[in-house]
């Protein structure tokens, strides 16, 4: 984990000298990634609900049997704490928003000291678990209950494919998110047969069927090469007009807040878990969604699903580098009201009842 977490400084720092421009979760705008995690994902899935089994080599048994240690299992761990840090990076709520942009904000040194002192941070039930090895003894023995938590879990990262997928669909249309998942339903397919099926059958058929798994694995990896024009962007101005919400011109608000108007401006991404809890708990819910279409306001969103130079200039401007944000201007906030990243009805009433001069 704590190595992870220095990768992504090192990845931040590479593109902070390189004049590009850098943000917390920005590896989700990217649809390559989108598919190899929907892939591991799927993976990890299939494993758990016991289509394929994973065997150790005859070394590695050897090796514990001569008193080598658990070293067989230490790559294992590293890359399941290279995983963790992935998936913990699509949001900056509630408490990384301020850290990830004070550290963005500065020189390479302080973004590789706080990127570190995150990942202790992250790592910290695991160390203290090392340090204090009774601690296990509050963790549940081991028995039957196991096969079904596995079960249970299985089903948890089969479902976050699919949301990995809904998110390929916005970026690169439902048709690709469809093949995507086909190939990764065939991938299941086979491996779930491959033991069942093939139990008895030649060696040759066996390796064909490793074969055929292997292709579908890649073929759903690499979809998303194959598609260079398909990107779009992920809510475009149609679409967010759609929905009643202009889409974020940040040159536009300073002659609004002149009219007397109130802004409220929205960022968010469909591969930001907390902006849609944000959206459906607070900002469509039925005070503060009556509050935000009373005449006198208009709101504003960006959709950084997809990489958008104005919206991390504009997220710049307030020294933030992740989602979700939020903002309120008016002619009692003309500079703007940066808002928590948890919402909370009563911080949204209360920054358009003051950027409007209340």
């Amino acid at each position: 984990i704590v190595f992870s977490f220095l990768v992504l400084a090192g990845i931040a720092v590479a593109l902070k000298q390189a004049g590009l421009a850098v943000g917390w979760g920005i590896q989700f705008q990217q649809p390559l990634f989108l598919s190899a995690l929907a892939l591991i994902m799927a993976l990890f899935a299939y494993n758990l609900l016991g289509f394929f089994e994973v065997p150790l080599p005859d070394f590695v048994g050897r090796l514990a049997a001569r008193g080598a240690g658990d070293h067989h299992g230490l790559w294992g761990n590293f890359a399941t704490g290279a995983l963790a840090t992935l998936l913990a990076t699509p949001c900056s709520a509630p408490f990384l928003g301020s850290s990830v942009g004070f550290a963005l904000a500065r020189g390479p040194v302080e973004i590789f000291l706080i990127f570190a002192a995150l990942g202790l941070g992250l790592a910290l039930p695991y160390l203290l678990v090392a340090a204090a090895p009774r601690l296990v003894a509050w963790l549940p023995r081991p028995g039957a209950w196991m096969v079904a938590l596995r079960r249970i879990l299985g089903l948890l990262l089969a479902g976050t494919a699919v949301w990995l997928l809904t998110v390929l669909a916005v970026q690169l249309g439902i048709g690709a998110a469809l093949l995507t998942g086909g190939l990764l339903a065939g991938l299941g397919f086979v491996l779930w047969a491959r033991p069942r099926v093939l139990a008895e059958a030649a060696r040759g058929q066996r390796l064909a069927a490793s074969a055929l798994a292997t292709l579908l694995a890649v073929a759903a990896f690499a979809l998303p090469a194959g598609l260079p024009g398909a990107r779009q962007p992920a809510a475009g101005p149609e679409s967010v007009e759609a929905l009643g919400w202009r889409p974020l011109d940040a040159a536009a608000i300073g002659g609004l807040v002149a009219q007397g108007q109130v802004i409220f401006v929205d960022v968010t991404a469909d591969w930001c878990i907390t902006c849609q809890v944000n959206k459906k708990l607070v900002l469509t819910a039925d005070t503060v969604g009556t509050r935000l279409q009373a005449p006198g306001i208009v709101r504003m969103r960006g959709d950084w699903t997809l990489p958008s130079e104005a919206i991390s200039d504009y997220l710049a401007g307030f020294g933030r580098y992740g989602i979700p944000f939020n903002a309120v201007y008016g002619p009692g906030a003309p500079q703007g009201l940066a808002l928590p990243e948890i919402l909370t009805e009563e911080a949204v009433l209360a920054a358009l009842a003051r950027a409007a001069g209340g």
